[in-house]
């Protein structure tokens, strides 16, 4: 999965939307006019601050490989939205 589209559907679901309007809005929408409104920054910078930040999220183990990644998580749907392998 395209990094960036997992950093679209963060940003929106940071927005409030649920998992069926972010994808909608990232098949349809234009988030750099979503992003800009609701954090006055461009796409490209909101990338690179959760890039930044996804430093400082916890460990998460996957059931399947067992490997260890940083990553901001659905607890409700227990999955990562994005992640950064360790």
């Amino acid at each position: 999965m395209n990094i960036d589209w997992d950093i679209e559907e963060l940003a929106y679901r940071a927005m409030g939307k649920t998992d069926e309007e972010a994808e909608k809005e990232i098949n349809d929408g234009d988030i750099y006019q979503a992003i800009y409104d609701k954090y006055d920054c461009s796409f490209e910078t909101y990338c690179e601050i959760v890039k930044d930040l996804i430093k400082f999220t916890p460990l998460v183990g996957s059931p399947l490989t067992g490997k260890n990644f940083h990553a901001f998580v659905d607890i409700e749907q227990q999955r990562a939205i994005v992640k950064l392998d360790v």
